[in-house]
């Protein structure tokens, strides 16, 4: 019994190492295959709900408009790398919380957020400003609190999944060990949206795409497991998939009520799209 468990554990942790990078060689690779104007208009549609996709305040790839403003952007891509590389290099039972000087470095991100976006506000307001608004910072203080936003998406996960016995304290974040790779990865994920190379348009709606249903999806998780009576009562991640299924389906079904509900509203005030 216990031969035949080892194997197959072993063969999930090595799916598990690969099945990250494989997917994302093949979404790049079929991405060029699809026209970009099909994957805006898709896009856009789908996360019209959670974004008032500004253009003056979006990344632009050529003449294709990313779906999510630059701030969202940084907050989506932030989540998903963050949740992403906490579930690759961390141990399953890693539950415990990060120590306070990194909630601490964490929490400025939030701040500086929240600043920028009252200056951002200022100014379309047409009122005194400390600065000039700027995609580049609204990218910069997205993706710190987006960071911020998986590590607490993760710890959450990892605290309501696994069975008490299977849980230790070790925190589910390291400053050291998993912001400077984060760090360095959103840096490239910026330069990418700063830069906007055309050909690369369709895989980056993509993701962003991804980012938004998994961090939804992340958001019901507690929820999920509730329903589905595995909370604190999980031993292997293939026990996750009906929880996991029903967690998608509430995100993809939020999303779509929203984006309906904002159109619906648009059009019944005649509010004229925001430059």
């Amino acid at each position: 019994m216990t031969g035949s468990t080892r194997p197959r554990s072993l063969t999930f942790a090595v799916m598990r190492e690969l099945f990250p990078p494989t997917a994302l060689l093949l979404l790049v690779l079929g991405s060029w295959l699809v026209s970009p104007s099909q994957v805006e208009l898709v896009t856009r549609a789908a996360l019209h709900g959670l974004c008032a996709q500004r253009p003056s305040h979006s990344f632009w790839f050529g003449p294709y408009q990313l779906p999510f403003d630059a701030r969202m952007t940084g907050i989506y891509a932030g989540s998903l790398l963050t949740v992403t590389w906490l579930a690759l290099r961390h141990s399953r039972g890693a539950a415990g919380p990060p120590c306070a000087g990194t909630l601490a470095v964490l929490a400025v991100g939030i701040v500086l957020l929240g600043v920028d976006g009252l200056n951002a506000l200022a100014a379309d307001l047409h009122l005194p400003t400390l600065y000039e608004p700027r995609n580049t910072l609204r990218y910069l203080t997205g993706a710190w609190t987006g960071l911020a936003l998986g590590v607490l998406l993760w710890w959450v996960f990892q605290s309501t999944t696994w069975r008490p016995a299977l849980r230790h304290p070790s925190p589910s974040f390291h400053l050291a060990r998993d912001g400077l790779p984060l760090g360095l990865a959103l840096a490239a994920f910026g330069w990418l949206v700063i830069t906007g190379p055309v050909n690369w348009y369709v895989p980056v709606a993509l993701v962003l795409l991804i980012a938004a249903v998994v961090t939804l999806a992340l958001f019901t998780w507690p929820v999920a497991l509730l329903v589905t009576r595995r909370f604190e009562r999980t031993d292997r991640w293939h026990e996750l998939v009906v929880p996991g299924l029903f967690a998608l389906a509430v995100a993809i079904s939020v999303m779509t009520v929203t984006s309906l509900l904002r159109y619906a509203l648009e059009a019944a005030l005649d509010i004229p799209p925001l430059p």
